[in-house]
């Protein structure tokens, strides 16, 4: 039965769009209607194998042209299903006794839509063969769906800033309450729960008797500002060595609250890559995220250590990212900090989220790459109750950052030496051979580049970590293409810096 034909009848233009997108990519004819009549006219010369109705459309509604359709001799042999955006059962018996073979849940699993829509059609596909028990099917974001979705922001955005404005004037109640009603249904299937969460919340409110307006202002307020921040995050063009090095790469993103996930699933489309959801109850070592190149943890206040172990073995070496706040991850026991490829502490936003990802797949890609020869060291600071502590030389023209710097890596059992030029820091370097240099781009005599330029044209065994307020991805990536190992951008939280030294002392401890 594959390319069967199948007939969507909804209101909501971007609703057809996706449906259409996401059927036709899996080789069904597809056809739509945004009207009830206008789709009944339609059966006079089209038979379709199944009918995909939204239920609350305006005129008719999809129940009763279901009725029709099962009460007419000639396309009572169609099948129907109802597209809802409710969970009640007795909305879906409602559905059932109109006469529907089935329905799916609004919003649509873009993953798991073409396997139900062949089980509504009779259609049997063979079972893959069973590896090992895996969690439910994480939600993909179907393919080519930029377009739809910035569509969808921009519409969103205008539109709930012209009822925002009207409650001032003239409250259209049916109007709006059928707006929010397609924002939840069409949000969560194009990768933005929020949008869902806060639609449901709003259509919520004005059913309420009395009407509360002050709340109802307040929800839509929220749905202006959180589709202005997603339009922010979709438009800004990505560097090409992001996409290069994430294009087509499958992301596990573990337990992110929906906030979080849904910027981070709109930049990850942005750059072709292909995320992947999963709740934090899901087993951790499952095929589906062994089979994802890269891996986003969200750690949680009290996750234990076996939960930790579990993600990092189904994540495999150096493709495990860990996200969440400072201070949880820095009481994150050693083994476990070993195994993260990189940090995503505090607000990881979008942008950084996609460099930090960047940088993962391309170490991923490179750790069977040649080792670098062996350059004899300096002999280190003498140990401290027989262990040696690791040394680390601080460069910048700023004394109070040198100050507190210096002070909490000295906390953390680092030797510090400090410099607050670019030619004193490359002395430094050359006669003690610090294992971390923290250098300032932003430097007299010689800048932070110039410092780099140096270590690694001498072969130094220093590993670097960069220091800047410059924000724009290329200063980023000239210092990685310098051989930087690491970057912070001002203003950062000194905790991070001390996680990211640890880090790079564990890394080149293993070499």
């Amino acid at each position: 039965m594959t390319g069967a034909s199948i007939l969507v009848v909804d209101d909501s233009p971007v609703n057809l769009k996706l449906m259409r997108l996401l059927l036709t990519y899996e080789g069904f004819e597809v056809r739509t209607s945004g009207r009830a009549e206008e789709a009944l006219q339609m059966l006079d010369d089209f038979r379709p194998a199944l009918v995909l109705t939204d239920i609350q459309m305006p005129g008719m509604d999809g129940l009763e042209m279901t009725r029709r359709i099962k009460g007419d001799c000639r396309t009572r042999g169609i099948k129907v299903a109802a597209l809802t955006a409710s969970t009640s059962r007795f909305d879906n018996a409602r559905a059932i006794e109109a006469g529907c073979e089935g329905y799916i849940t609004k919003p649509v699993d873009t993953a798991t839509l073409a396997a139900r829509v062949r089980d509504l059609l009779g259609e049997k596909t063979a079972a893959p063969p069973t590896i090992e028990v895996t969690p439910p099917a994480p939600r993909v974001p179907a393919p080519d769906m930029g377009a739809l979705r910035r569509r969808f922001l921009r519409e969103g955005s205008g539109r709930s800033r012209a009822f925002l404005e009207s409650l001032d004037i003239r409250l259209d109640s049916v109007r709006m309450s059928g707006q929010l009603h397609e924002w939840a249904g069409s949000g969560g299937t194009l990768g933005f729960p929020t949008i869902t969460k806060l639609a449901r919340y709003g259509e919520e409110l004005l059913a309420e008797s009395p009407l509360r307006p002050g709340a109802l202002r307040e929800a839509l307020s929220d749905l202006y500002m959180t589709f202005d921040e997603l339009i922010e995050s979709e438009d800004i063009p990505e560097p090409d060595h992001v996409l290069r090095a994430l294009q087509g790469k499958r992301i596990a993103l573990v337990g992110l609250p929906a906030e979080r996930s849904d910027a981070i699933c709109a930049a990850l489309g942005r750059v072709e890559a292909r995320p992947l959801l999963f709740s934090i109850t899901d087993e951790l070592e499952s095929q589906s995220i062994r089979e994802c190149d890269l891996t986003i943890l969200h750690v949680q206040p009290g996750m234990d250590a076996e939960r930790l172990s579990a993600a990092a073995a189904g994540a495999g070496t150096g493709r495990l990212l860990l996200a969440g706040e400072r201070a949880d991850l820095m009481n994150l026991a050693p083994g476990m900090q070993s195994a993260a490829a990189e940090y995503l502490a505090g607000t990881w936003e979008p942008e950084e989220v996609l460099m930090r990802l960047a940088l993962a797949s391309l170490r991923t890609s490179t750790a069977a790459a040649p080792p670098k020869p062996v350059v004899p060291q300096a002999p280190r600071a003498e140990p401290r109750n027989g262990v040696a502590s690791p040394s680390v030389l601080l460069a910048d023209d700023d004394p109070i950052i040198l100050a507190l710097l210096r002070s909490i890596l000295r906390n953390y059992g680092m030797q510090c030496q400090t410099a607050d030029n670019g030619q004193e820091a490359l002395r430094v370097i050359r006669e003690t051979q610090p294992q971390v240099a923290v250098l300032d781009v932003n430097m007299p005599q010689a800048d932070g580049y110039e410092v780099l330029t140096a270590i690694r044209a001498e072969n130094l065994p220093t590993m670097v970590v960069m220091l800047s307020a410059r924000q724009q991805e290329p200063d980023i990536l000239r210092g990685f293409q310098l051989g930087a190992d690491d970057y912070l951008i001002k203003p950062f939280n000194p905790l991070e810096l001390v996680a990211r030294v640890k880090r790079l002392l564990r890394q080149g401890a293993r070499a």
